[in-house]
Order: C-alpha cells, then structure tokens, then sequence
C-alpha cells in the first residue's frame, strides 16, 4: 500500500471508529498555562482526541503539495507553519489558535512528547528561538508543518535527525 493510501485508509478508519461518538463539542476551558507573553488564553476543547482527529487528519491531508508561504494562512496563496495550524484548527474544529509558533506555545498546555496524540502541536528551534515552527501530530510519530519557501505542505517524522535535533516541545488543546 502506498503512502497516500495509507492515509486515506487511516483517516477512514477514524471515521469509523469516531462516527458514535458525535460531533465535537464547543470548548469550554481556558487553559492557565502561565506565559510572559501577551497572548490571549486559548479554550481547552472538552473533547477528545478521537472526536477531533478525523476532522484534523482530512483537513490536514487535503494541504499537502500546497506551497510554503512567509506569512500565508489560505489555501490558495500558501501557508506558513502556523498559518497551517491555524487554518485546520479554525477550518476543521472551529477553534481560534493564535497566529505565531510562539503564542501557540504560550496558549497550549505543554505535554511530554511520550503522551503525543492526533491533533497535539510539536515545536522547533530551527533559527535560535525557542518555538520557531510549529507543525501538527498526525500519529506513529509522524506531523505535517510547512517547512520552508523551498518545499510544500509535507509530512515528516519526529526522529528524522534534523527534526528530533530541533525538537522542543509538544502543546495540547485537549483534554488529555
């Protein structure tokens, strides 16, 4: 089975597995996650992983091959990482994330990377600060980001030597 049909069928089975569960519910609490920034509280979603991955792993699949670009958040002009995340979290679960890598860190919950489910974020020091990119985990060790003005939407995994080097933190908007 190829790649793309692997996660055509993985998304299916979601699907499937999420379809009695219903449809997400509204978010309903604020995370206090303390922050020197200026960043408004982000709303935990009570719901679970499995009511939002298949909603997350459709709409983040559909984004693949679009083109990096700086500042973007639309599907037609290109995204930049957090543009990306940004747009499936509002597109697919109808929540608001703040627009940089950096306030998504300060808004989320931090989460060791041990305890890593569909839909949690995963950071990256690749330009010397902290949470300079932002990509989402799409499970088995794998997340989908916008690297850079030189590729498209893709899908890389956390123990490739660039990304596992860079690695430097994993945030959650759920309930765990």
């Amino acid at each position: 089975m190829r790649i793309g049909q692997q996660w055509v069928a993985r998304v299916l089975i979601l699907l499937l597995l999420t379809a009695c569960a219903g449809a997400p519910k509204s978010p309903s609490r604020t995370a206090t996650t303390p922050t020197r920034s200026t960043v408004a509280p982000v709303r935990i979603m009570h719901v679970t992983h499995a009511a939002a991955s298949p909603e997350l792993m459709l709409h983040s699949m559909s984004l693949v091959g679009t083109p990096y670009r700086y500042g973007g958040d639309s599907r037609n002009t290109g995204f930049d990482c957090s543009g990306m995340v940004q747009y499936l979290y509002k597109s697919a679960l109808g929540v608001s994330l703040p627009r940089t890598a950096r306030d998504m860190a300060a808004a989320g919950i931090n989460i060791d990377k041990s305890r890593l489910r569909v839909g949690d974020l995963v950071f990256f020091n690749t330009n010397g600060s902290t949470y300079s990119h932002v990509g989402l985990y799409i499970g088995d060790g794998q997340f989908i980001h916008s690297p850079n003005s030189r590729s498209v939407i893709r899908t890389n995994h956390l123990n490739e030597r660039y990304y596992a080097q860079r690695f430097s933190g994993a945030r959650t908007y759920f309930v765990h």
